[in-house]
């Protein structure tokens, strides 16, 4: 054992080990990249599979709740079709023709409190004070009703063909072929492929171990020729190192040998791993185009729906100015069924009127009269006293008073009537 063989062991292990490290390094980072590359892959899969499941959500929630449920049954049959055009068109017409016939009731009532000698037909009637400003409000709002119709039907028609168009083109037909497709390249039942990835990184993850074995015995290797440089090591066990080194030694170039063919096996398995990613991304890039195509489909579906919106509020602004109506008319019935009311009473307070006058008139006759009674006995008292004592009394001494025969009383009522 001389120290040129152990030096050229020392060069060899820290030559291999050198190389070995450059290319395991090497090799290590592409494994990295591909695993990255790999996972990345995998990651955008579920992305991708997160993205179709809303879609898919968003679809039945598009057509099972907001078309059908929301704009047909809600909208369009109950709101529209029930409570628009037949409820509030038979209120309308109701109530316009209880105003008509209020108004037309009070124009043939006669207003007997202000009858004059004019012909009949002038006669005033209670039709005659009441406004007449607002009581063709309702008609005027029915002949908005045919228009009201003709929008509905529009609307009805360009509901049933998106609602065909969202069924048959984009659900039954778009989103069912991305859905198969992404099954068939990606879902649970194409275990095959994903055994495939998960084969390759299992692959990758072996030659790894391989090369961190070799790594780490090179290391040993390289240590153990260091150590035969090591003066404190005893001859005997330097002796049984150095066969030990010099074997290893020997195994060198074996091992170099193998260290290229694992680094071929990775550079092999990244290739098909890398065809692999590609095909299949590949695939996921014609997934993703009919992906956008759908949601391209769901935000015009969105301007569609944005227009049956408006059209809704133009219908409620129309339904909410039909019910202010209404209250208005209701309010005028019911004004106008109060004024009969209120006439027919004053009718009865004119003739109570006239009554209680009737009486004051009886009773300032009956007091005329006493007072015409008391007057003619006065005008016999006045005459007796006259005829006993006026020759003896001089007129001066109550001057104008002693022979004045005037009435005592003066009377001048009068009793309106009433």
């Amino acid at each position: 054992m001389s120290e040129a063989d152990v030096k050229k062991f020392v060069n060899n292990a820290r030559k291999t080990l050198t190389d070995a490290q450059l290319l395991c390094s090497s090799a290590n980072q592409r494994i990295v990249d591909i695993k990255r590359k790999l996972s990345s892959w995998q990651l955008s899969v579920s992305k991708l599979n997160f993205l179709i499941v809303g879609l898919r959500e968003q679809g039945k929630f598009l057509y099972v709740t907001i078309l059908k449920g929301g704009i047909g049954k809600k909208l369009i049959q109950k709101q529209w079709n029930q409570i628009v055009l037949v409820a509030l068109v038979d209120e309308m017409k109701y109530w316009q023709y209880e105003i008509t016939t209020k108004v037309a009731r009070l124009d043939g009532i006669v207003n007997e409190l202000n009858v004059t000698d004019k012909d009949d037909n002038d006669l005033p009637k209670l039709g005659d004070y009441i406004s007449r400003e607002n009581i063709n409000l309702l008609n005027e709002k029915l002949k908005e009703v045919p228009v009201i119709e003709r929008q509905i039907e529009n609307i009805r028609l360009q509901y049933e063909n998106m609602v065909r168009k969202v069924n048959r083109d984009l659900i039954e037909t778009k989103l069912a072929d991305i859905i198969r497709t992404f099954q068939s390249n990606f879902g649970i039942d194409k275990s095959t492929e994903t055994d495939v990835a998960e084969q390759f990184s299992r692959e990758l993850t072996d030659l790894e171990k391989d090369l961190v074995e070799i790594m780490n015995s090179l290391t040993q290797h390289f240590d153990k020729t260091l150590l035969l440089q090591d003066k404190k090591v005893g001859n005997e066990e330097r002796g049984d190192l150095f066969k030990v080194v010099q074997g290893d030694d020997q195994e060198l170039y074996n091992i170099t040998k193998t260290l290229h063919e694992i680094i071929n096996d990775v550079d092999k398995t990244i290739l098909n791993l890398n065809q692999f990613l590609q095909k299949k991304m590949d695939e996921k890039a014609e997934i993703h185009n009919g992906v956008s195509e759908i949601i391209n489909d769901f935000n015009r579906n969105l301007e569609y729906l944005i227009i049956f919106k408006d059209i809704s509020n133009l219908i409620d602004t129309f339904k909410n100015s039909c019910t202010q109506d209404i209250q208005i008319t209701k309010e005028l019935c019911e004004f106008y069924d109060s004024f009969e009311k209120s006439y027919s009473n004053l009718v009865s307070e004119a003739k109570r009127r006239r009554e209680v006058a009737s009486k004051m008139e009886i009773i300032l006759k009956d007091c005329e009269k006493q007072l015409q009674d008391l007057n003619a006995q006065d005008q016999k008292e006045r005459q007796n006293f006259i005829a006993e004592n006026g020759t003896y009394l001089p007129e001066t001494i109550w001057p104008g008073e002693i022979d004045d025969f005037s009435s005592l009383y003066t009377i001048n009522y009068n009793v309106k009537n009433s």
